[in-house]
């Protein structure tokens, strides 16, 4: 069996001329905006998981100093 290759008819619209945008251009500077804010509080998070991280490190670090020099 053998495949060719069939060019598309005249009277069938093209496909790109009919491609409608999903979205207009306030919502796209609206999903924009949202991308923004939500990077701005995904950095904000994982600054004060790391403030955290470190303040841990450091208590857990003094308590085993501590138990195993003793004073």
């Amino acid at each position: 069996m053998t495949e060719t290759a069939t060019a598309p008819a005249a009277t069938e619209p093209s496909s790109a001329a009919t491609v409608e945008e999903p979205f207009d251009r306030e919502d796209i500077k609206e999903f924009s905006s949202d991308d923004v804010e939500a990077g701005r509080n995904i950095c904000r998070m994982l600054s004060i998981f790391f403030f955290y991280t470190v303040i841990v490190m450091g208590l857990s670090t003094y308590v085993t100093y501590r138990w195993v020099f003793g004073d």
